[in-house]
C-alpha cells in the first residue's frame, strides 16, 4: 500500500470515527441528563455496580482476539470463523456464570436489590458476541458503517430508556437501555459486515492465542486499574455516592476510552501495514498524535475548568457534588487518553506485552494509595490514588513509545504545544468559577472564553493547519451552493 493511500485511509478513518464518537458522546450525555432528572442517584449507582460485575467477568476471560485479527496480515477466513465460535462458546459460559453468581456479587456490594439487575444484565455478555463482524469492518478500515451502527443502536436504546423512565420503570429503564443497545448493534454489525461464520479452521490459530494472551493479561489488570475505584466506592460508600461518581466517571473517563476506540480502530490496522518501515511509521504516527492531542488535551482541561458549573446546570442541584468529582477525574481522563494514544502505536508493532506491564504499573501505584487515603478522605482519597496510578502508567507507556519510534522524548515533544494551549485556557476559564453568578451564566462565559482562546492560540501556533481547515470549509461550502 502506498504512503498516500495509507494516509488517505487513516485520515478518513479518524474523521469518520472521530466525528461519530463526538456525536455519540454528545447525544449520550444529553440522554443521560434527561434520565438523571427522571431517575435517582441510587438507580444509576445500582446499574454502575452491575456493570462492574460484567466488566470483571469479561476482563478475566477477554482474550484479545480482535486486536490479534486486526494485527495479523495473513489470517484466513476459516481461522476468523474459528475465533468467532470460540468467543461464542466462551460468552455463553460467562453469561451462565454471571447469572448464577448474581447473589454473590450483590452480597459483595451489600445491596440485595442488585441481584435481579445482575441476572438481567448477564445476557449483555452473550449479546456482545454478535458484534464480532465489527472487527472485520475495522480490519478493512470501513469505518463509515461501523460508526452508523454505533449511533443508530445508541439512539434507539436511549429513546426506549427515556420512554420507560417516564412510565415508571425506574432502574430497569437503564438495564433495558443496555440490552436494547446490544441487540440493535449486533444486528447492524452483521448487516454492514456482510459476514457469516463458515467452516472453522483451528489450525494456525495458535499465534493469535499467543498475541491474545498478552492482551488478556492487559485486560485483566486494566480492569482493576480502571474499575477498582468503582468497586471500592460501591462496596464502602454506597449506591448514592456510586451514582454521583458514575456521572462524573462517564463524563471524564469515557472520552479517554473513546480516544482509545478511535485510534485503536483506525491506527492499529493502518500502521500495522507499515510496522517494519521505521521512518514511515514514525512520521505518520507523529502527525496523528500531534493532531489528536491538539483537540483532546484542551478539551479535557476545559472539562476540568467548567466542571463546577457544568453539573448543576445540566444535571440539577441533586447532582451538585459530582462537580468536584468531575474536576479530579478529568485529570485522570487526560492521562488515560494520552496513554491510549501511545498504546495504539505500541499495539501496531505487535508489542501487546508492554500494554500488560503498563497496566500493572497503574495498579501497583494506585491501589496502596487508595487504601491508605480512603478512610480519611472518602471518595476523594480514592480518586487521588486513581490519579497517581494513571500518571505513572502514562510515564511508563511514554518511555516505551519513545523506544518504538526510536526517538528520544518523542511523546512529550509531540504534545507540548497542546499542553501549552491547555494551560493558557485553564487559568482564565477556571477563574470564572469563583464569581458569585448563577452556574448557567458562568458556564456560558467559560465556554465563550475557552473557545476564543483556543482559536486564537491555535491560529498563532498552527497557522498553516488553521488556514488549511478554513480553506477546506470554504470549498465545501461553495460546492454545496
Amino acid at each position: 500500500m502506498s504512503q498516500k493511500s495509507l494516509k488517505k485511509q487513516v485520515v478518513g478513518g479518524i474523521a469518520w470515527r472521530g466525528s461519530a464518537d463526538v456525536i455519540q458522546q454528545v447525544l449520550q450525555i444529553v440522554f443521560t441528563i434527561v434520565l438523571a432528572r427522571l431517575l435517582t442517584r441510587g438507580d444509576f449507582g445500582l446499574v454502575a455496580m452491575a456493570l462492574i460485575v460484567n466488566r470483571f467477568v469479561l476482563a478475566m476471560t477477554s482474550i484479545g482476539f480482535g486486536a490479534a485479527i486486526i494485527q495479523s496480515q495473513d489470517i484466513t477466513k476459516g481461522q476468523i470463523s474459528a475465533v468467532f465460535y470460540i468467543q461464542l462458546a466462551l460468552n455463553i459460559l460467562l453469561t451462565i456464570a454471571v447469572y448464577f453468581g448474581a447473589g454473590i456479587a450483590a452480597n459483595f456490594f451489600e445491596e440485595p436489590s442488585l441481584a435481579p439487575i445482575i441476572e438481567a444484565m448477564a445476557f449483555v455478555i452473550f449479546l456482545q458476541t454478535f458484534q464480532f463482524p465489527n472487527i472485520l469492518l475495522r480490519k478493512r478500515m470501513e469505518f463509515k458503517n461501523f460508526s452508523i451502527a454505533q449511533i443508530v443502536s445508541m439512539l434507539v436504546a436511549n429513546i426506549s430508556a427515556i420512554i420507560m423512565a417516564i412510565y415508571g420503570f425506574g432502574v430497569w429503564s437503564l438495564v433495558w437501555r443496555l440490552i436494547i443497545q446490544r441487540i440493535i448493534y449486533g444486528l447492524l454489525s452483521f448487516y454492514y459486515g456482510k459476514w457469516l461464520p463458515s467452516k472453522p479452521e483451528f489450525k494456525g490459530v495458535k499465534p493469535l492465542f499467543k498475541f491474545g494472551i498478552n492482551m488478556l493479561g492487559a485486560h485483566m489488570v486494566y480492569f482493576f486499574a480502571e474499575n477498582i475505584i468503582g468497586m471500592l466506592t460501591g462496596r464502602f460508600l454506597g449506591k448514592e455516592i456510586m451514582g454521583l461518581f458514575n456521572i462524573a466517571f462517564n463524563l471524564a473517563i469515557v472520552p479517554a476510552s473513546k480516544i482509545q476506540s478511535v485510534l485503536t480502530s483506525v491506527l492499529t490496522p493502518g500502521f500495522s501495514k507499515v510496522q517494519h518501515q521505521v521512518e514511515k511509521f514514525r512520521a505518520n504516527y507523529t502527525i496523528a498524535l500531534e493532531y489528536t492531542s491538539l483537540l483532546f488535551i484542551p478539551f479535557m482541561v476545559m472539562l476540568m475548568a467548567i466542571s463546577q458549573n457544568l453539573i448543576p446546570t445540566f444535571y440539577g442541584d441533586e447532582w451538585n457534588e459530582a462537580g468536584g468529582y468531575l474536576m479530579v477525574l478529568s485529570v485522570v481522563g487526560l492521562l488515560r487518553g494520552l496513554s491510549h494514544i501511545l498504546r495504539s502505536a505500541i499495539i501496531s508493532k505487535g508489542k501487546s506485552r508492554v500494554i500488560f506491564i503498563s497496566t500493572i504499573v497503574e495498579v501497583i501505584f494506585s491501589l496502596p494509595i487508595m487504601y491508605l487515603l480512603m478512610e480519611d478522605f472518602g471518595v476523594y482519597g480514592l480518586m487521588i490514588g486513581y490519579l497517581l496510578g494513571a500518571l505513572f502508567g502514562w510515564i511508563y507507556t511514554s518511555i516505551y513509545y519513545n523506544k518504538v519510534l526510536e526517538q528520544k522524548n518523542a511523546a512529550l515533544a509531540t504534545i507540548k504545544e497542546a499542553l501549552l494551549i491547555a494551560v493558557i485556557i485553564f487559568i482564565p476559564v477556571y477563574s470564572i468559577t469563583f464569581l458569585s453568578i448563577r452556574p448557567i451564566v458562568g458556564l456560558v462565559i467559560q465556554l465563550i472564553i475557552g473557545a476564543i482562546i483556543f482559536v486564537v492560540i491555535l491560529r498563532r501556533l498552527k497557522r498553516e493547519l488553521f488556514e488549511n481547515v478554513l480553506v477546506k470549509l470554504k470549498v465545501k461550502k461553495a460546492s454545496n451552493l
